[in-house]
């Protein structure tokens, strides 16, 4: 859009979506601009079926964990905090008062509610947020035996989703599969979670990603197909777009979504 279609569209009171990500690997056959490619993607899916609009996304994120695989960026909370701020100042100043943020990246999390809450105390602003990486995960359970084998960073269903939306940017000749290593004497269950001798419940330990997950992927994807991708795209963007209507429907209306 032109500035006059920007000032045009807001008129409109469209719901804002604004992708999120982060640079950083997902295993040796998807690229390490996967999470932004995915967040552009379902924002831009949703916007079509709704009365949103998508903006640039924000495709640097707070991936420290990763810091030792090549190509991985991370930036400080602090400063994707302060970059999050003055992008929605920018937008509220254009016109936008309603926000849902498409952030695609689990690092990212805890900014992103720390945006929310200084837009609500700031502005009366609620602030909605999807994840489409963990809404496949929540909603693509029954397409596998063994959940707990294929599921995982860089595995599953994480390929199958890349291989039905972006064929051409996953390798599968470099596909391999991965699983947590035990490291100075513990037994890792996710990249913070360890086994604890006698309990039920797991604990925590701040890992490096590599410290237990040498090729950075964590489960199997051998099983991936683009057909599995296809329910993926299908669930994690109708629940998108279910979202997107509920939220015009009990937003639209209130007195802090009426431009000044």
């Amino acid at each position: 859009m032109s500035f006059s279609e920007v000032g045009e569209a807001a008129e409109q009171k469209p719901i804002l979506l604004i992708p999120m990500g982060t640079v950083e690997q997902h295993g040796p056959h998807m690229p390490v601009n996967a999470d932004n490619m995915v967040a552009e993607f379902v924002a831009s899916r949703a916007a079509e079926q709704t009365n949103a609009v998508w903006a640039p996304g924000v495709n640097y994120g707070c991936s420290d964990i990763f810091r030792n695989f090549p190509g991985t960026i991370s930036i400080g909370h602090d400063t994707l905090a302060k970059l999050l701020e003055e992008i929605c100042e920018g937008y509220i100043q254009s016109g936008f008062r309603r926000i849902i943020f498409v952030n695609n990246h689990g690092g990212n999390e805890i900014v992103v509610e720390r945006m929310a809450r200084i837009l609500r105390k700031r502005h009366g602003m609620l602030v909605g947020s999807i994840y489409p990486w963990q809404l496949g995960y929540a909603l693509m359970q029954d397409q596998y035996d063994d959940v707990a084998k294929a599921y995982g960073h860089g595995a599953e269903p994480e390929t199958s989703a890349m291989l039905a939306m972006f064929p051409e940017d996953t390798t599968w000749e470099r596909l391999e599969t991965g699983t947590f290593h035990d490291f100075q004497g513990w037994q890792p269950t996710g990249y913070a979670k360890v086994k604890i001798a006698g309990q039920s419940v797991p604990g925590t330990i701040y890992f490096e990603s590599d410290d237990i997950a040498a090729n950075g992927v964590t489960g199997d994807g051998s099983g991936a197909t683009k057909e599995r991708g296809d329910v993926w795209i299908e669930r994690v963007v109708g629940f998108a777009v279910a979202f997107i209507n509920q939220f015009d429907e009990t937003t639209r209306d209130q007195p802090w979504a009426q431009a000044d």
